[in-house]
């Protein structure tokens, strides 16, 4: 009857219907302004527009726009009509991707129909029952909080499974009698796929394997050969441009390795990646914070149990799915074998472990799992009804627990989202989120806003471009130190840097905001997790007690752990500051706690490692870092993995043949004074001051190299604007015979003989000489090399500013001024001072040079 309620019931389109509204309705409870994935997910919107405006796949973002080869370009081919109705808006690209998850759970649902259909018979028939096995397993995928999170961020994993589950649809309805139109979709879709995530070629090769052993299926080989050649002219491509893609990056990391070596690693990641698919199948299993837990608010709750329960359990799932794809070979099950196995295959050869890697896995997995339980169960045999009942209601009452779990996890994702979206200002204020709510594209509204367009920023975040719109780099500032800086700085010719506010402690090194000696550091917007600092040069040459205090950073470090102990990123936050200050035996006992809560994290174990390595504990250090190279996440790391393994090893063998010699005064005072060099060079002024202080403290007068340190200590009295106490440390030093001692203090006899000049001139305008001014000019030209020289290029910026007032239309002087406004990006003014220069010596070659090198600085980025 048509209006039978059962009937209505039964139907698989009301449920599948349902379903999708339940899903979709979730999911836009879960949309923000914000990106997650940096750079991707900025990238793909950015080259979007890119393609949409006609200038082929570019890096917008960058100056000259160079063609991008890094990520293949399918998820920015599909987000081109969102670029042409409104470009950058992030909600449109989320739309984009939701549809795609949408069109994702119907496929499954489908297909999963379809696999039953051919096991019974049913494939040429218009069933409309519901399969309630098919509605099981696409609902638990539905609710899985991964499905959830990767389709409300704009990133490729939901098209990609979106693309390889229409493909393997299309092979189990038609089989072995494709049409024209079918492969003609087919075809499309196979071409697609690997441009939308470069393992794509996983599944073309298993179907070219799966299609050639059979005559019938030779015509899907068309497809498979269409593929393979796009996929060879894209790489051809990334190789005539001399840019390197993921398939050379793989290549040059297996010729480096070597063949034993690349063999480990495939074990290991092999390993790896497995505990990472069971974490897909069991979401907050126990062993690893999955990366949406970075969207939750306080304790993300852990499934009870053993992590080795869920590996054996996950084991037994993937089992029953091969067995179920062994069982439908005729429908595309054995192309699906393939895929599985070619894909763990190639992933094991990729360097880099992320746990997004394996979810492309998941839809395709489950799709088999009833047909593999129906072949299953056709092999045991249950005399006992009431057995049957006891296991089944066993079965019922895990999958409601179950099921509960992944509800409550997707509740806290929405709930978290809400409340920064409805009430933003107090939930930053009291909730200390993790950075991930960082909303960089407010961020970028007020760059757009307040700064010129030939601005350009040095960001932790491409997202702050979508909406800043002005040419950027990237920088890891937690990783990076003073001159690594300063040297991007120059190179990029900065005007600001884009970080994560002081919440986030090692965001950025902080004490630069005081101590820099080159730039002038300031903060001019905090908001919502986002700090934009503000280059200028720092004209006095000195620090500044402003913006930063020893132990800020340690203490908002406790203080976040003290109200929200459970956070992952507090944990992480409050171990790096306890690096960072020294405090390496708890550092070493509260990770330890961490990991027998079953709390894992590359960065933890990382500092773990690297604390024991201060302690001279060497034997565990290397078996932390070890477990550390085979988390997942380890890519930021890698460098600083090698190094400390290679450390351990190399001190643990020193160990073996120390001897008890005891440590000489004089290789005390060598190491103090290195010590103190690498912190004053990297702008920590008042840790090397103490350091400095206390080595002077140890020694009696006149030791032999006692010099240096008073030399040095000499330096951070200057940068801390103490030129008396810097003159004393000087003479001090002249009586030890160092001779980099009597530079400094003829260089500050010059500066005051300079300013003398300066002042006079300045008060008596009409009696000018020319013989004052030539010696007013040489002084101050050796002044601005001496400045130079010793590292505050900023105050011989000042210096020429304010000879060129006194000293007006002088090319010496111009030139100078010119390469270091330019040193300091400052544009305008450098425009002006070039120009002065042209108009006095027109025919000077060098000119051009600067007017070309001005221009191409001056460029706007055409978003």
């Amino acid at each position: 009857m048509k209006g039978n309620p059962q009937s209505l019931f039964r139907s698989h389109k009301i449920g599948i219907i349902a379903l999708l509204l339940i899903f979709s309705s979730i999911a836009m409870a879960r949309w923000n302004q914000l990106y997650f994935f940096t750079p991707d997910s900025a990238r793909y919107v950015m080259m979007a527009k890119s393609i949409a405006n006609g200038s082929g796949y570019r890096e917008i973002d960058t100056p000259g726009e160079p063609l991008y080869a890094h990520r293949p370009p399918g998820m920015s081919v599909l987000l081109t009509p969102a670029a042409l109705i409104a470009p950058y808006n992030v909600l449109l690209a989320k739309t984009t991707v939701l549809f795609a998850a949408l069109a994702l759970i119907t496929l499954l649902y489908q297909y999963v129909r379809q696999l039953h259909a051919t096991e019974t018979g049913l494939a040429n028939q218009s069933s409309t029952g519901l399969y309630w096995p098919a509605l099981l397993i696409t609902g638990l995928f539905a609710i899985n909080p991964y499905t959830l999170f990767f389709s409300t961020l704009v990133m490729s994993e939901i098209p990609f499974m979106a693309c390889s589950l229409g493909i393997f649809y299309l092979l189990a309805i038609r089989q072995d009698q494709p049409g024209k139109k079918d492969l003609l979709l087919f075809t499309n879709l196979l071409i697609f796929l690997p441009f939308l995530r470069t393992i794509g070629v996983a599944l073309v090769l298993a179907i070219g394997l799966w299609a050639i052993v059979r005559r019938k299926r030779w015509p899907w080989l068309t497809g498979v050969a269409c593929s393979l050649l796009a996929s060879g002219i894209w790489m051809y491509r990334n190789s005539a441009l001399e840019k390197s893609g993921y398939s050379s990056i793989a290549l040059k990391e297996i010729e480096s390795q070597g063949i034993l070596g690349t063999f480990i690693g495939i074990f290991q990641r092999c390993i790896t990646h497995f505990e990472s698919f069971c974490q897909k199948l069991f979401p907050d299993m126990p062993g690893a914070a999955p990366r949406y837990s970075r969207m939750i608010l306080d304790e993300n709750h852990i499934l009870p149990g053993p992590v080795w329960f869920y590996l054996i359990f996950g084991g037994l799932v993937l089992t029953l799915s091969l067995y179920g794809m062994i069982k439908r070979r005729d429908q595309g099950g054995t192309a699906a074998l393939g895929y599985v196995i070619l894909s763990l295959g190639m992933l094991s050869l990729w360097p880099w472990i992320q746990q997004r890697f394996t979810l492309p896995l998941l839809p395709i997995v489950l799709a088999f799992v009833p047909a593999g339980w129906s072949a299953f169960v056709q092999h045991i045999e249950i005399s006992r009804p009431q057995t049957r009942k006891v296991m089944i209601t066993a079965f019922s009452v895990l999958l409601l627990f179950f099921c509960s779990k992944l509800i409550q996890t997707d509740y806290r994702l929405v709930n978290a989202n809400l409340q920064m979206v409805t009430h933003p200002n107090q939930f930053y204020r009291d909730q200390l989120p993790p950075n991930q709510f960082s909303n960089w594209t407010t961020a970028g509204e007020w760059i757009k806003q307040n700064t010129s367009p030939d601005s350009r920023l040095i960001t932790r975040r491409a997202d702050v471009a979508t909406t800043g719109q002005r040419y950027q780099t990237l920088d890891f500032f937690e990783t990076t130190n003073a001159e690594k800086l300063h040297q991007k700085i120059q190179d990029f010719s900065a005007n600001y840097l884009v970080s994560f506010d002081r919440n986030t402690v090692s965001a950025f090194p902080w004490h630069l905001l005081d101590q820099d000696l080159v730039y002038r550091i300031t903060p001019v917007y905090d908001k919502q997790g986002v700090m934009i600092l503000k280059l200028e040069p720092n004209r006095s040459g000195t620090i500044r007690h402003k913006y930063w205090h020893d132990g800020d950073s340690l203490a908002i470090a406790r203080n976040a752990i003290e109200r929200f102990p459970h956070r992952l990123s507090f944990q992480v936050a409050l171990t790096q500051q306890l690096f960072a200050t020294g405090h390496y035996a708890e550092l070493i006992e509260y990770v330890e706690s961490l990991q027998q809560q079953g709390i894992q994290d590359v960065r933890l174990t990382n500092l773990l490692a690297w604390s024991l390595i201060k302690t001279q504990r060497y034997q565990k250090a290397i078996r932390e870092f070890e477990r550390a190279f085979a988390m997942p996440d380890q890519k930021m790391l890698r460098r600083d993995l090698v190094q400390g393994i290679n450390l351990a090893q190399k001190s643990l063998e020193a160990q073996y043949h120390a001897t008890d010699q005891q440590q000489s005064v004089s290789d005390t005072n060598d190491k103090d004074l290195k010590r103190a060099t690498t912190y004053f060079r990297l702008s920590h002024i008042e840790r090397a001051e103490q350091i400095l202080v206390e080595a002077i403290k140890k020694n009696p007068p006149y030791r032999e190299g006692l010099g240096k340190l008073h030399t040095l200590l000499a330096k951070v009295y200057l940068a801390e604007n103490r030129k008396a106490d810097a003159v004393q440390e000087l003479q001090s030093a002249v009586k030890s015979g160092n001779t980099d001692a009597q530079a400094l203090l003829q260089m500050l006899e010059r500066e005051e003989k300079v300013e003398n000049l300066i002042k006079i001139l300045e008060n008596k305008h009409d009696e000018k000489t020319t013989q004052s001014l030539e010696r007013l000019l040489s002084e101050t030209i050796v002044l601005a090399q001496s400045y130079e020289q010793n590292g505050i290029p900023g105050k011989a910026l000042h210096l020429m500013e304010r000879a060129n007032t006194l000293i007006p239309n002088n090319p010496q002087l111009l030139k100078l001024l010119l390469k270091y406004q330019q040193f300091y990006a400052l544009i305008p003014k450098a425009e002006e001072t070039l120009l002065q220069l042209q108009k006095l010596t027109p025919h000077d070659p060098t000119l051009a040079k600067e007017a070309k090198k001005m221009e191409s600085r001056k460029q706007i980025p055409r978003f």
